[in-house]
């Protein structure tokens, strides 16, 4: 939920170096917390974080594409 809210606010930047830099940024904090961490750690819950900030990018495109064919019609 976290990335997904990430994804939306780097949408609005609009800039593709703060996508990388957003998505970069979720992967060290990963790498660090699995640093880190005592047990063992889930690449599972790092793609789910990826695939979630993918999302929160592609809503709002997704969003304005819709919006654009409301308003033609």
């Amino acid at each position: 939920m976290t990335t997904f809210a990430i994804g939306l606010l780097t949408a609005g930047l609009r800039s593709v170096p703060c996508y990388a830099l957003a998505g970069g940024l979720i992967i060290a904090a990963f790498a660090l917390a699995a640093l880190f961490s005592a047990g063992a750690v889930s690449l599972f819950a790092l793609v789910l974080a990826l695939l979630a900030y993918n999302a929160g990018i592609a809503a709002p495109v997704f969003a304005a594409f819709i919006l654009a064919r409301r308003r033609q019609a």
